[in-house]
């Protein structure tokens, strides 16, 4: 190993004796502190303060057992931005397992009734034609879905919902009551499902499924976040379309609950248009008169749907196309394309520079698909730094500011890199083993850099050098993967209600098990052991090694 080292540029100093791997030497007869700094080429202050037990005098005994100085052994803290945005990407992940679980469990019941729709009045011919729809609360892109409610009181709160400040709800809309029927078959296929019951069952809270939006763009919480409210009850949806069902009752934000039909596993017999009332622009109703003729069936839905939990990946984009008036979602019917990954309809282009920045941190032009990991390891980066450098100075360290300052700069773009390439990785390799090798490849160059250093300035053998290097990078992979497990368990675990919340608590865990392995690492002595039984062993195998080479060679 030592070889190695040399062969990449690497000398030790000049006269100097190579130290043992275990990083322990023991003083000869007449032997000063000088005298073993000068034998191992190492500054005589260093070597001092890594004996604390040392007196004052440089008279040392005879075999008396000196520890060498090595190099520091920390994960870098940008391998926090790792674990920080894999714990994220985790716990979003098992919340939306846990989505498309209610939905796929939900129990299917019979319905046989009135149903309420309203639409505006221009396009009421098409009211059944779930082609035109945006995606919505419980729709993806390219999910057909027809919104509806059981009553015309909850169909008041939820046009209320989109409507302008001091406009009638119903202005310029035509309500249109509709007869439903859906019975489930022997197999239970077919009914209406109970996304409600759903949710409890999967134990999910039934809020993760109504959190508010309804008309406007995102809270600044899921915009700071990168996640949306329409992530999970859109995999509901599908668990339930999955399962069969022709509608879901689902909760509502505006409190009671809808009906909306999945045009998917529906007929379109089963939907019978009974009358209409239109409305004028101050809400102002006219008298009700019969549907038939006036408006158009329900077409049958044709898309091909992929059966499984919607891709709503960290960073993944919905596929857009140029259309007439600006970009829209790509056709999703084509064999073998999932639905899109986007949560709502692409917002137009802000007037305002604050709108054009809210938009671009959003991804509002490209309709809100669940940000990239980026942002989580930039921050958890910097939040490293911040904190180790905190630490030191409570011990009483001396910290630099400016150094701090620049850190913090270098961890965050480094942080934010790695996780990028996380996000990267993680549909060839999974989230886990992503994490674990990018928490890798970093901590290998920060260990690697720092043991050849101390090799060069002859601080520590080739083969201790080589040993740190591989039990740090095992440690930082580890970390990184340890935080996509441990978000993953705990969005399993914990009812979190919604993305947002649930992201910034997986990012805070996966940061957490960062901290946990190097505090673990600290009260067991775990790789500083390994260290050096690898290390022993290693220059047992370069010494076996330059033996028999010296013996090939004499013969």
């Amino acid at each position: 190993m030592t070889q190695a080292l040399q062969a990449a540029g690497w000398r030790e100093q000049p006269g100097a004796a190579s130290p043992p791997s275990a990083g322990v030497v023991h003083a000869q007869r007449g032997d000063h502190l000088a005298d073993i700094a000068a034998r191992y080429g190492l500054d005589e202050a260093a070597l001092r303060a890594a004996n604390p037990n040392l007196g004052a005098s440089q008279q040392l005994a005879a075999g008396q057992a000196l520890r060498l100085p090595e190099a520091k052994a920390e994960l870098n803290a940008a391998v926090a931005g790792v674990a920080g945005a894999t714990g994220r990407e985790g716990l979003v992940q098992a919340l939306q397992a846990k989505a498309y679980e209610a939905g796929r469990v939900a129990p299917q019941t019979a319905f046989d009734g009135t149903l309420h729709r309203a639409l505006p009045s221009a396009y009421e011919a098409g009211a059944l034609n779930h082609n035109y729809g945006s995606p919505g609360r419980y729709n993806a892109p390219g999910q057909g879905m027809l919104y509806t409610s059981p009553d015309a009181a909850s169909m008041l709160h939820e046009n209320a919902a989109y409507a302008g400040t001091g406009q009638h709800p119903l202005a310029g809309k035509t309500v249109l009551e509709l007869g439903f029927k859906a019975t489930p078959d022997a197999a239970g296929r077919g009914g209406v499902a109970d996304l409600a019951e759903g949710a409890r069952r999967a134990g999910l809270p039934e809020q993760a499924l109504t959190e508010p939006k309804g008309g406007k763009s995102p809270s600044l919480l899921h915009q700071l976040a990168g996640e949306h409210p329409y992530t999970l009850p859109q995999q509901a949806s599908k668990g339930a379309s999955d399962a069969g069902a022709s509608a879901l009752r689902a909760p509502s934000a505006t409190g009671g609950s809808q009906i909306d039909i999945l045009p998917r596993n529906t007929r379109p017999d089963q939907i019978r248009p009974q009358q209409l009332t239109r409305h004028d622009a101050a809400g102002k109703a006219a008298p009700a008169q019969p549907a038939t003729g006036v408006i158009d069936p329900m077409p049958a839905d044709t898309r091909r749907y992929t059966p499984g939990a919607l891709d709503k990946s960290a960073g993944a984009r919905p596929a857009l196309v140029e259309r007439s008036g600006g970009k829209a979602y790509a056709p999703t019917d084509a064999p073998g394309r999932p639905l899109a990954a986007g949560n709502q309809s692409l917002e137009a282009p802000a007037g305002t520079a604050a709108g054009r920045l809210r938009q671009a941190a959003g991804g509002a032009t490209e309709g809100y698909p669940r940000a990239a990991s980026t942002r989580y390891g930039a921050v958890g980066g910097a939040a490293a730094t911040l904190i180790d450098a905190g630490v030191r100075a409570s011990r009483g360290e001396q910290v630099a500011a400016g150094q701090v300052a620049q850190a913090t700069a270098s961890n965050a773009v480094l942080g934010a890199g790695a996780a990028k390439a996380v996000d990267a990785l993680t549909p060839r390799l999974g989230l886990v083993k992503a994490g674990g090798a990018v928490g890798a490849l970093v901590q290998a160059g920060f260990s690697g850099y720092g043991n050849a250093q101390a090799y060069r300035a002859g601080q520590i053998s080739g083969a201790r050098a080589v040993a740190n290097t591989v039990v740090d990078t095992g440690t930082a992979a580890a970390a990184g993967a340890a935080g996509a497990a441990v978000g993953a368990a705990v969005g399993s675990i914990v009812p979190v209600a919604g993305t947002a919340v649930g992201a910034v608590v997986g990012f805070g865990v996966g940061v957490g098990a960062h901290y946990a392995i190097g505090a673990l690492d600290k009260a067991t002595g775990f790789t500083s052991a390994a260290k050096g039984t690898l290390a022993a062993g290693l220059q047992s195998l370069s010494d076996g090694a330059g033996s028999a080479w010296k013996a090939i060679k004499a013969w």
